[in-house]
């Protein structure tokens, strides 16, 4: 039997980030999965919020509900939140973001990480 394929790229998931402390996003909410690293059981994520004030915030990037991402609301990618979190705290998975989407958050993590 072929063994079950991980996460992929672009995912957003629902995760639970309640050891979160400070300024970090924080309690059970929907991320964006970028990597999975299943060779050490970790996931580097981006974050996502409703609450649109951060769109004012350098590096954030805005996604609208669609049938591809099955988000509620409209949500604010926090991508200089990108953080790696132990892929048991990825809850559910709720959709995907579109390939324009995939690569705006990929131009922002670009720019933030001076790649």
């Amino acid at each position: 039997m072929k063994p079950m394929a991980g996460p992929n790229r672009a995912e957003i998931w629902q995760v639970n980030l309640s050891g979160s402390k400070g300024h970090e996003q924080k309690g059970e909410r929907p991320a964006i999965l970028w990597r999975d690293l299943d060779h050490v059981g970790l996931a580097i994520i981006v974050p996502l919020t409703s609450n649109l004030e951060r769109q004012s915030l350098p590096h954030t990037y805005t996604l609208s509900p669609s049938p591809k991402n099955n988000l509620k609301m409209e949500s604010v990618a926090l991508v200089f939140q990108l953080t790696v979190i132990d892929k048991r705290m990825l809850l559910e998975k709720i959709g995907e973001l579109d390939e324009e989407e995939k690569k705006q958050v990929g131009i922002l993590l670009k720019e933030l990480l001076r790649l």
